[in-house]
C-alpha cells in the first residue's frame, strides 16, 4: 500500500452557536462539495467549534475578577478578566514570565493562557477549550459513523506552544478510533539496531497535517478529512491521555 496523505479542508460550515449538530453541518458541507466519507477517514475538527457548540463561550463582561487575577494581570499586562478564566480553568499555575502564563489545564494540558481565546468569536467574548474533548471526539465519531455507515477516526485539534521551539504548531487533544501514541519500542531500523526507546505522537501528527489546511485566522476551515492514515496506523481505542506527561516526568516543570 502507498504512504500518501490527503488533506481534505471542508468549507461552507456556518458559524457555530451552542446547541448546534456539527455532524450534520460537517456531513451537509461535505456533501456540498461532493466530498464522501471514506472507511478509515480521520476526521480533524478544531477544538473551538466543539467549545462553540457545546456553550463553552464566556461573556466578559459577566466575569467577576479575584485579587490574584488583577494581581496577574498587571504584571503580564493582559485582561483581568482573561486571567481570571485563566485561573478558573487551570488545575495548576505553572509559569508566569515574560508576560506568558502557562498552567496545566483540568484536562492535564500544559499550555498558555489555558487555552483561552478571543480570535474566531464576538467581540467581549471568549472561547474555553471543551469541557471534555476526549469524551467529545468519541461522541463524534459515533455519530459520524452512525449517520455513514462508515469507520472513521475522529480527532480534536487545538494550537499549542513548545517549551522547546519557538511558534504554534496544531496538537490533538482529544482521539477517537486511531492511536494517540505509537510505540515503536522493539522495532528494527535498517542497520539491524532495535528501537529502545521511541514513541511517536501520531494524534499530533495527523493534527499538525490537517491544521496547515485548516489554517488559523480568517481561512473559515474548522474541519478537515486526513485521508490515507490506515498505510501506518492501526484503528484502535484510545485516550489523548497517553501523550501527557505524569508531572514527575515532566522534565520543564
Amino acid at each position: 500500500m502507498s504512504r500518501r496523505l490527503e488533506v481534505i479542508g471542508i468549507e461552507g460550515i456556518p458559524e457555530i452557536r451552542a446547541g448546534d449538530d456539527l455532524v450534520a453541518l460537517f456531513l451537509n458541507a461535505a456533501a456540498e462539495m461532493g466530498v464522501s466519507i471514506e472507511d478509515n477517514d480521520a476526521i480533524v475538527i478544531t477544538s473551538k467549534i466543539i467549545s462553540k457548540s457545546e456553550g463553552r463561550v464566556v461573556s466578559l463582561s459577566e466575569v467577576q475578577v479575584s485579587e490574584e487575577a488583577m494581581k496577574i494581570a498587571v504584571d503580564t499586562d493582559k485582561d483581568p478578566r482573561i486571567v481570571q478564566l485563566i485561573l478558573d480553568e487551570a488545575r495548576e499555575l505553572v509559569r508566569v514570565e515574560r508576560k506568558i502564563i502557562i498552567v496545566e489545564t483540568r484536562h492535564g494540558f500544559v499550555c498558555a493562557n489555558a487555552g483561552i481565546d478571543e480570535s474566531n468569536v464576538e467581540a467581549d467574548k471568549a472561547v474555553l477549550l471543551p469541557e471534555d474533548p476526549q469524551a467529545s471526539a468519541v461522541r463524534l465519531r459515533r455519530a459520524i459513523e452512525e449517520r455513514t455507515g462508515r469507520s472513521v477516526s475522529v480527532l480534536v485539534s487545538d494550537t499549542f506552544g513548545r517549551a522547546f521551539r519557538n511558534g504554534v504548531t496544531g496538537i490533538c487533544i482529544g482521539v477517537s478510533g486511531i492511536p494517540a501514541l505509537l510505540d515503536r519500542r522493539g522495532e528494527i531500523d535498517r542497520f539491524g539496531k532495535i528501537a529502545r526507546i521511541t514513541k511517536e505522537a501520531v494524534a499530533d501528527e495527523v493534527c499538525a497535517a490537517a491544521n496547515l489546511v485548516m489554517g488559523e485566522f480568517n481561512e473559515g476551515i474548522p474541519v478537515a478529512i486526513v485521508r490515507g492514515t490506515e498505510s501506518v496506523l492501526k484503528r484502535c481505542e484510545s485516550d489523548i491521555r497517553e501523550v501527557l506527561f505524569s508531572h514527575e516526568e515532566d522534565l520543564f516543570r
